[in-house]
């Protein structure tokens, strides 16, 4: 038996064990019941908003790898049953971050999402690859759609006008064909082209024309040769690469955008009407016939313009295969009569994952139809040329035209009897699969193939004059010309963290292309009928004795490239990126079949350093600097560093008794043929101050181009048989400065402001224009063609090249006073003889802008948003060949009208050479556009969300220039009888235009 002490142990004993498991059964029963409740699926409710704290309607929420989603109320609101306490709920909409969050105890989950444009901030697009923006070290700038500028925009180009430092976009046509002129950091080459490249979700020179903005997520610019080095041989002029939307997991998505606008000519020349006229002549002592007519011609000849544009694109998916399709039409009548553009296109982006996501597959395609019809530019001279007393019509009913009259035809009979129109067909095939090998090195396969077709045709009635046709009679041309582009694309990129605070990214690949192009051509004249328009040529009776009218060609060239990248970080502050790229191509000489391309560039983020590191003012702050080479061999035909021989008019061979073509040397080889050498060397610093309220960058470069590609004379001594040769010869500088800031002056719930300014300094220079064995001359003229020799004036040499002197500068005599309405010109070399020699004549000025820039400003109020952008061009003269033409009375006032400020002209002097006197300022700020928009309640049913706005184009001009527009082609061709020089402004110009437009934005 137990004692009273062993039976107290006992209890004691019991008791314990008793607490023990009960307190165990208690923590057990506790562990189930939790693990019960974890287990348990919920209902998750919340709200998704957008930036400025609005609900976004549309949204997809959807639980991480299940078939398991809703998308948001009208409000932003949703509410997902059925989800697991371990699942992850993934928030998408199209133009917005994804985001992804855990559930866990929470059954209210909210969100806000950021635009893709801001989610750019943390990654950017570079050459072959995405890079962390912080991480970056050359110079990129990146644009996301919702960046564009608004209203009549149908050009992806037109709609980032001011919105980048460094690159200039000149629309100086009204024409809606026309494409504006674009340059980055200055005019680059002299003949090899001055574009950037452009590279669509991957393939290089797709057409950006065939675009729509609407299908656009991304556009990013590679400013400097540090990042552009990647694309070699052609990333000399920068390169613009181009990321279309894609489709993103979730329920389909239906979004449409449309507008409808119209546009009118926004500014036009002061002409004399009837009664000015008739008054003019009878001060002047003018006799001519008077038609009794008041006609204002350049009214005759254009008209308001409608246009319209629809976009519509579905786009969704699942976890492993998302979608997006798109389909637009453009049609745009322009403001000239016989001028239009339409444009049909479509897009499909699919995206598939397997293999537990090691897999990657993409497929891109597009197709475009673009029909545009031309309106001959030479009937606006005519129209101001036409007396306003003269009338449209004859009694006849015929097209009045003055007999004798040489240069004065009628316009409205010259676009009303000439069609010109043009088909174009794009088609574009891309495929892509990307694997991971193993983890950090992942391999892509990029295969490309694209087609394009274009229809040309010409037809003139025989009601033309004779001096409006290329030969007697009534003419017509057809044209067929095609393009096959092929592109092969391999990658190998490892990325590997090598320390907790260094990682290193290497890539890898090689690069094939080929491309063929061809042609067929055949033009007739001396049709018995206009019935046919240019759809029998076989009809016409000129190809009998002219076989030279007929014509075909074919084109290849290959392009085989290795590049290679090498990015490092170390501490999240010190980057450095090694760019190479090698290539080879057919189109340039056996000496110089291969170039090589590198760069280098580092980044220090000063911000992360101890004594800046926590400043209340500083938020970011990295110095950047770059050097690299890249080159140009855009715009220079295949073979031509080989001798070729062509037709060269007719010989009588007696024994067949008919005439046969004969041929001769059409060029002379150049074995050492190559591409230009553009090398640019960067310096620029990224900063965000104040919260983030100011953030910005500054850079400097100097950019010189060497080698550069021009046709000269060859020397006959050296063996050379034709008297030109395309060679490599000087070189050409443009130094400058580019600034980009952005600061939010408010940023409320319901009211936010910023501003976001894009500007540049660029300074110009030709460095030389020889080499050792070929040397151009002192001076290269270039030719403008006025349009007629009604004033003499139907080739003028204005613009010149010379080592040391901008490209196109004015070049000719300085006025130095009107004496009794005559010019007195200074006597320039003090001989005392006034002489139209080298020696009385100098620099006028310089038609290349000193600054360019455009100053964006945005505001939200509630459920507005309004936003305008001025841009402005300084520096570049315009030298105003109207005012040499109708600007003065030079006793012609009898066979043409003249601009009104001709009335009060001390001049009375037909002299037309080039001269000081009508070099004026091209200074000028315009309004370029402004936008008001309102997205309505969030009330609409199946609609997710609706926007509706109007929008304006070139609504105001602030400038001093006595012209129609300051804002001039810069375009620049050098070679050739069609030379261009920059800033001349002549009559043949297709006047811009002032758009209205009201358009929706709506999202199913």
């Amino acid at each position: 038996m137990m004692n009273s002490y062993q039976v107290g142990r006992f209890s004691e004993r019991l008791l314990a064990c008793v607490k023990n498991s009960v307190f165990t059964l208690a923590a057990l029963l506790l562990t189930s019941f939790t693990f019960a409740v974890m287990a348990q699926d919920v209902t998750v409710t919340g709200t998704v908003k957008g930036t400025d704290g609005t609900g976004l309607p549309g949204v997809t929420v959807q639980e991480k790898g299940t078939s398991k989603g809703t998308q948001t109320n009208v409000d932003g609101t949703y509410r997902l049953a059925g989800i697991s306490r371990n699942a992850t709920l993934v928030f998408s909409f199209v133009g917005m971050e994804t985001k992804e969050v855990a559930v866990g105890n929470q059954t209210v989950v909210d969100v806000t999402l950021l635009d893709d444009t801001k989610a750019l901030e943390e990654v950017v697009v570079v050459g072959y690859g995405t890079q962390k923006r912080k991480e970056i070290s050359g110079t990129v700038t990146s644009l996301g759609s919702r960046d564009f500028n608004p209203g009549v925009v149908t050009n992806p180009l037109a709609a980032a006008q001011g919105k980048v430092a460094g690159l200039v976009i000149t629309q100086s046509s009204g024409d809606p064909n026309a494409r504006p002129t674009v340059r980055l950091r200055g005019t680059g080459s002299l003949s090899a082209g001055s574009e950037p490249l452009y590279v669509i979700d991957g393939v290089i020179g797709a057409p950006i024309e065939n675009v729509a903005p609407e299908d656009i997520l991304t556009m990013d610019v590679l400013r400097d040769a540090s990042s552009a080095a990647i694309y070699g041989s052609r990333g000399s002029n920068g390169v613009i690469l181009i990321n279309t939307k894609r489709g993103k997991a979730g329920a389909t998505t239906v979004d449409y955008n449309g507008y409808v606008g119209q546009e009118r000519i926004s500014q036009r020349p002061e002409l004399l009407n009837a009664a000015q006229f008739r008054e003019a002549a009878k001060k002047y002592n003018q006799t001519f016939d008077d038609g009794g007519a008041d006609t204002d011609w350049l009214k005759v000849i254009t008209r308001t313009a409608m246009s319209q544009n629809h976009n519509i694109g579905v786009s969704g998916g699942s976890e492993n295969f998302s979608y997006r399709a798109s389909v637009g039409y453009l049609d745009q009548i322009g403001t000239l009569i016989g001028s239009s553009k339409a444009r049909l296109n479509g897009r499909l982006n699919l995206d598939a994952k397997g293999i537990n996501g090691k897999l990657l597959m993409k497929f891109n395609m597009s197709a475009s139809q673009a029909d545009a019809s031309f309106a001959p530019e030479r009937a606006i001279g005519f129209a101001m040329n036409m007396r306003p007393t003269d009338p449209v019509y004859s009694a006849n009913g015929n097209y009045f035209q003055l007999p004798g009259t040489f240069g004065n035809f009628n316009p409205l009979a010259v676009l009303e009897s000439i069609s010109q129109k043009e088909r174009l067909q794009d088609v574009l095939f891309n495929a892509q699969a990307g694997y991971t090998i193993i983890d950090g090195l992942f391999f892509n396969v990029s295969g490309t193939l694209r087609t394009q077709n274009k229809n040309s045709s010409f037809y003139a009635k025989s009601t033309i004059d004779n001096l409006l046709r290329t030969v007697g009679g009534n003419s017509a041309s057809r044209g067929l010309d095609g393009v096959v582009d092929k592109q092969l694309e391999t990658t190998l990129n490892y990325t590997k963290a090598i320390t907790s605070n260094s990682n290193l990214s290497v890539l890898a690949g090689y690069t094939y292309q080929d491309v063929v192009s061809d042609g067929f051509g055949a033009s007739n004249n001396n049709f018995l009928t206009d019935v046919f328009g240019p759809n029998n040529l076989g009809a016409g009776l000129g190809i009998r004795s002219n076989p030279n009218l007929m014509g075909s060609y074919k084109n290849e060239y290959k392009l085989v490239s290795f590049l290679g990248r090498v990015q490092y970080s170390l501490m999240n502050k010190y980057f450095a990126t090694v760019n190479m790229r090698r290539d080879g191509s057919t189109k340039f000489g056996d000496n110089n079949k291969w170039g090589f391309f590198p760069s280098v560039s580092v980044g220090w983020t000063l911000s992360e350093e101890p004594f800046l590191k926590g400043n209340p003012v500083v938020d970011n702050l990295k110095l950047r600097v770059s050097w690299g080479r890249t080159g140009n061999s855009e715009g220079i035909a295949p073979l031509r560093s080989r001798g070729f021989y062509g037709t060269s008019g007719t010989y009588y061979d007696a024994t067949l008794n008919d005439f046969l073509p004969s041929y001769a040397i059409q060029g002379n080889p150049n074995p050492n043929l190559k591409w230009e050498v553009n090398e640019n060397y960067g310096a620029g610093i990224d900063f965000a101050l104040l919260k983030s309220r100011l953030t910005g960058s500054i850079d400097w470069y100097t950019r010189q181009t060497k080698d550069l590609l021009y046709v000269v004379n060859a020397p006959q001594e050296k063996g050379y048989v034709f008297p030109t040769i395309l060679a490599n010869v000087g070189s050409m500088q443009n130094r400058g400065v580019e600034i980009s800031l952005t600061y939010q002056w408010v940023d409320k719930k319901d009211f936010t402001f910023s501003s976001t300014f894009a500007g540049s300094f660029n300074k110009n220079k030709v460095i030389s224009l020889s080499n050792d064995l070929f040397q151009a001359q002192n001076q290269i003229f270039l030719t403008t063609n006025l349009g007629s020799a009604l004033r003499g004036t139907s080739a003028v040499n204005f613009s010149v090249l010379q080592a040391g002197q901008p490209v196109g500068v004015f070049y000719g005599a300085i006025v130095d006073r009107i004496e009794n309405g005559k010019y007195v010109f200074k006597d320039i070399d003090g001989n005392g003889k006034i002489e139209q020699q080298a020696g009385d004549r100098t620099y006028l000025g310089d038609p290349n802008p000193f600054f360019v820039g455009g100053l964006t400003n945005s505001f939200t109020y509630k459920k507005f948003d309004f936003q305008f952008q001025l841009t402005s061009n300084l520096g570049a003269k315009i030298m105003n060949t109207n005012q040499l033409l109708l600007g003065r009375q030079d006793g012609r006032l009898a066979e043409s009208n003249a601009l009104v400020s001709a009335l009060t002209s001390p001049i009375n002097d037909n002299q037309t050479i080039p001269m000081s006197y009508y070099v004026e300022s091209g200074n000028y700020v315009r309004v370029n556009n402004a936008s008001l928009g309102y997205t309505l309640p969030a009330n609409l049913g199946v609609l997710k969300r609706a926007r509706i706005y109007i929008a304006g184009n070139n609504l105001l001009l602030f400038t001093k220039y006595s012209g129609v527009d300051p804002e001039i082609s810069q375009a620049l061709k050098v070679d050739g009888d069609n030379q261009r020089a920059p800033g001349i402004d002549v009559r043949e110009t297709y006047y811009k235009t002032r758009g209205l437009t009201a358009g929706i934005n709506l999202s199913f």
